[in-house]
């Protein structure tokens, strides 16, 4: 926390400077939530332009959820629409916003994309709208599986989908070629097809980013549009997350080699010309009427302080943004609370708990508190031998845990404390499994969850749930010796299930 002498030298010296000159803080802006059934928008844009995109990514989820086969009852996304790039970089950083126009991430607390609105007019929201369209294929292809597409694909359908317009009430276009990647295709060419298939995240530099989207957005129109093979596809996505080659597995799924894949691949470019279908957004689907509401200051930073904490992405930005809270005077304990869980990220257990002891009691039944500091507790615990650890706090974490798992089940964070305070307690393994398992079932995709779960399946040596939750890590651990130990694991365990 600063100091009332650090602020009041601020103030001075910012009062020496000419206005121009000082910084803007963020949380300065007039913030606004815009609302609708599927999505929570927290936006310092103009409210208007941004409730309009609202009611677009609405139409889009209709169609969306239909095309892509997906379960309709997925959470409410919540998105974080910057209204220039200086609040976009106070959010992720400077660094981060000289490299993105946007972001969406997943953790235990659920997910959330962000996007740099860059300016009002109609060409910059169109943008916008674009990426958040891209972005919201992935939540819907990824949103509770552990599905894993290949990267070509991955990307490459998600700018597919990117560009569905609606030029008549009722009705949806889809397959116009994005003008970025169409740009890309015309400078660079083709990425070779080989290159493509095997192209994955760690093994494709930032230069080749751009080959992999604009290439992989013209196989995945050709797949989906012309070459009629999306059923055969689905066969290849199966055998892919089993661990088969993906060349030769597409190959197969597709019943063509690739010398025949490579020719139907570079026709389709040579053509020049994308087939763009029509349809009818579905009967049920009603208009969105998003609600504006702007917010008070005090919540508006409270809600920016959150989305850096459960981030990671601008950890510095909380001091300037407590700072900035403290001399307007809407500085709250529940600020104090975010602030100790990004200490928590860092390991700096002193000052969090600083932090959560300045909380009066009269807030420590607030779930903020219960959260920061239960996890406090089993972060404190963990560095310690076993024989020496404080049970009676562990304990109370316990109660913590399980108090916001009652109030908040479909947070994914609070069983996974639930599970790590049972096992320091030393409750037997089914019991803390019960609950690892639960956060399983709502974070697949965080890689602490699924890797513990893993080496308590392994442990008990029950081969097919196993291989269930470890053959999806392979795709998310770059490391190869953790790798190796994963196939000598599931290789060791062939044949052997067991029930817990």
């Amino acid at each position: 926390m600063v100091s009332r002498a650090a602020v009041f030298l601020v103030l001075c010296f910012g009062f020496v400077l000419t206005a121009n000159a000082a910084p803007r803080y963020l949380g300065e802006e007039i913030w606004y939530e815009v609302d609708s059934e599927n999505f929570r928008v927290i936006t310092d844009g103009d409210p208007k332009a941004v409730k309009t995109l609202v009611a677009d990514l609405e139409r889009y989820r209709a169609v969306a959820t239909e095309l892509l086969e997906v379960d309709p009852n997925t959470p409410k996304l919540t998105i974080y629409a910057a209204g220039d790039r200086d609040t976009y970089a106070g959010l992720v950083g400077a660094e981060l916003a000289e490299m993105t126009n946007g972001l969406f991430d997943t953790s235990a607390e659920g997910s959330y994309a962000l996007v740099n609105l860059d300016g009002r007019s109609i060409k910059k929201q169109l943008k916008a709208r674009e990426f958040l369209f891209h972005e919201y294929t992935h939540f819907l292809s990824y949103n509770g599986n552990t599905i894993h597409f290949p990267y070509w694909y991955s990307e490459g359908f998600a700018e597919f989908m990117a560009t569905m317009s609606f030029p008549k009430k009722g009705r949806y276009e889809l397959g116009e070629i994005p003008q970025e990647r169409a740009q890309t295709l015309m400078y660079a060419g083709l990425m070779p097809l080989d290159r493509l298939l095997r192209a994955t995240v760690y093994n494709t530099d930032a230069e080749e980013k751009a080959d992999v989207y604009a290439s992989g957005w013209l196989l995945s129109h050709w797949l989906m549009m012309e070459g009629d093979k999306s059923e055969e596809f689905k066969q290849f996505v199966k055998a892919y997350n089993d661990g088969a080659d993906p060349v030769k597995s597409l190959e197969k799924a597709l019943g063509m080699s690739v010398k025949e894949l490579e020719k139907a691949y570079v026709a389709a470019f040579d053509s020049g010309e994308y087939e763009v279908v029509s349809g009818e957004i579905p009967a049920h689907f009603k208009e969105a009427k998003p609600k504006v509401k702007r917010l008070p200051k005090r919540e508006s930073v409270n809600i920016l302080a959150g989305f850096i904490a459960q981030s990671g992405y601008n950890l510095q930005a909380l001091d300037d943004l407590l700072s900035y809270a403290y001399h307007a005077g809407i500085y709250s304990t529940q600020l104090a609370a975010i602030k100790a869980s990004a200490d928590l990220r860092i390991g700096d257990f002193p000052q969090a708990s600083h932090l959560l002891a300045s909380v009066p009691r009269s807030d420590r039944q607030q779930p903020w508190y219960l959260s920061a500091h239960a996890w406090l507790t089993v972060n404190q615990q963990a560095t310690v031998p076993n024989h020496a650890r404080d049970l009676r706090s562990l304990k109370k974490s316990r109660e913590e845990f399980k108090y916001l798992v009652d109030k908040e089940p479909e947070n994914a964070s609070h069983w996974f404390g639930l599970a790590m305070a049972m096992e320091m307690l030393g409750y037997p393994r089914e019991e803390y499994l019960e609950k690892l398992e639960q956060a399983y079932i709502r974070a697949p995709r965080e890689l602490h969850i699924a890797q513990w779960l893993a080496e308590e399946l392994y442990q008990q040596k029950d081969a097919e749930y196993f291989a269930k939750v470890a053959k999806p890590l392979m795709f998310e651990l770059p490391d190869e010796d953790e790798n190796r130990q994963i196939k000598m694991r599931l290789a060791e365990l062939q044949g052997k299930p067991k029930s817990i």
